[in-house]
């Protein structure tokens, strides 16, 4: 993976990449200043050819972390070469003042700048600080899987390096099997934390057997659960959808309001863009999903009973789990809260201790005075949202 740290001169970018490298310390460090020092003399000539230079050595490195201010003829250069998706860029964002007030401590001496550039350093601090609040940096970078804001006081490991990390290993790992890859989940919003799971797909006619032997000469830890690969590493969890026919993505990247298909797709085999348009733009059907929602909830309650007569204590709680799961799920809907429905995020907000303790059931409970508890709770939400939605 490439990362680009781009930000203002005297914004901080060499103290956030030593930061980065203590979470990926194998990645080379190249900084465009460095390169001035080794590879120019203070002409326009060698300043120009280092526009040219600079951008052909950084795609000599694989995994590589680079500075440079983000603008200027020399990111042109630079985001020709790049495929697009095929890096991230942490923009520094510092203020003005901030970085003209560091100038004083700073000496550029050894930096052979060209004469001609006599432009004073504040004045280019300035300049450098309209391109970053006009986003014209997005502009130049558009290419970039994410462009992920970074503020002096953000705590980097908050960041989800080591997701893009192992995103862009997977990438390359199956870059020599046909098929398309693609992210869903906060992974495909561009949203995810170092907390998050990374959510993939790949479409391919390729065996499983042979990926998996592929990925286990890959990753430390490959585990194949029926049609999904499990990959962990650093104590994050990569998974890899196998999938032979498109359409099987189509609930979870619809569930996933994805904003932009086009910066979910790593490698594309198969030219999916338009299916993957089509997901994200089919519309939710709120009614139809509440009363599959009710469907299953009175289902799922009406079996306690049934339960309770074959004495099956486990297979009562194994019903139960399922029973408040729905129960939650038709909470958030009366809050009107329809995204993620599969699975709400952070859903134990949505009950209060009380609901929470009479809906639960542990081992060794009366299941009969349960029973009427959970049959009471279900019917009285289930009143309250058709009450709200039925008018609809």
């Amino acid at each position: 993976m490439r990362i680009f740290v781009l930000g203002n001169i005297n914004s901080g970018k060499s103290y956030l990449i030593k930061n980065i490298s203590k979470i990926l310390p194998n990645y080379d460090i190249l900084k465009i200043d460095d390169y001035r020092i080794n590879h120019c003399d203070g002409t326009l000539e060698s300043e120009l050819k280092m526009w040219h230079d600079f951008p052909n050595e950084i795609m000599k490195y694989e995994n590589a972390i680079i500075e440079l201010s983000g603008g200027g003829r020399v990111s042109d250069n630079i985001v020709k070469l790049l495929d697009n998706n095929s890096f991230i860029v942490l923009k520094l964002n510092t203020d003005v003042k901030t970085c003209i007030l560091r100038n004083k401590n700073k000496d550029f001496s050894l930096i052979p700048y060209p004469k001609e550039f006599n432009e004073p350093i504040e004045e280019t601090i300035k300049r450098i600080g309209k391109d970053m609040d006009n986003k014209s940096i997005e502009k130049v970078w558009s290419k970039a899987l994410n462009i992920i804001e970074v503020f002096n006081d953000s705590n980097l490991f908050d960041l989800p390096l080591i997701q893009y990390h192992l995103l862009f290993k997977l990438k390359s790992s199956l870059s020599d099997y046909k098929g398309s890859l693609f992210t869903f989940g906060s992974t495909g919003r561009g949203m995810m934390k170092n907390t998050s799971d990374v959510d993939t797909y790949f479409l391919t006619d390729v065996p499983k057997e042979l990926l998996f032997d592929n990925l286990k000469n890959q990753f430390n830890e490959v585990r194949l659960m029926a049609d999904e690969f499990i990959i962990r590493e650093n104590e994050v969890l990569l998974e890899i959808n196998y999938i032979n026919d498109i359409n099987k993505a189509s609930l979870f990247y619809n569930r996933s309001l994805i904003a932009n298909p086009l910066k979910t797709i790593l490698k594309d085999d198969y030219n999916i863009v338009n299916n993957l348009i089509n997901f994200s733009n089919q519309q939710f059907d709120k009614l139809k999903e509440i009363n599959y929602t009710i469907e299953r909830l009175n289902y799922y309650v009406e079996s306690l009973p049934v339960l309770i007569k074959k004495n099956d204590e486990y297979k009562y709680f194994f019903h139960n789990n399922i029973v408040v799961h729905e129960y939650v799920k038709l909470t958030a809907f009366l809050n009107e809260v329809f995204d993620f429905s599969y699975l709400p995020i952070q859903a134990k907000k949505y009950l209060t201790d009380d609901e929470w303790n009479k809906i639960i059931y542990s081992f060794g409970d009366d299941q009969n005075i349960h029973y009427k508890i959970v049959r009471e709770m279900s019917d009285i939400i289930i009143k309250k949202v058709k009450d709200k939605y039925d008018k609809e």
